[in-house]
């Protein structure tokens, strides 16, 4: 049997992030967006990949001398838990009603 765990602040967004960028992100880019530093964000993206939540392809430099980068993109598993992620932030963030005793 298989754990679930609730994805940390960081990891919801990491993948927020990700779902607003539909050609993907590299490292760098996702660290600038979400502030997480790279200590936390690389091993992050390898579990994540390793979860089939991401897909990642090596992109050649646009700039000679630049090494190639990693892209990283939801896969529609991870579309989903990111869209869950955002439901699920709306639903908390709305105001509870107090019922009154009758």
């Amino acid at each position: 049997m298989q754990k679930t765990r609730t994805p940390s602040k960081a990891t919801k967004l990491a993948l927020i992030s990700l779902l607003d960028a539909p050609q993907g992100m590299y490292g760098y880019e996702i660290m600038q967006s979400t502030g997480i530093k790279p200590g936390t964000l690389y091993p992050m993206l390898a579990r994540l990949e390793d979860q089939n939540i991401l897909v990642s392809h090596w992109q050649e430099a646009s700039v000679e001398g630049r090494p190639p980068r990693h892209i990283y993109n939801l896969s529609e598993a991870g579309r989903i838990l990111a869209r869950s992620l955002i439901d699920d932030s709306r639903l908390a963030s709305t105001p509870k009603l107090k019922s009154k005793p009758i």
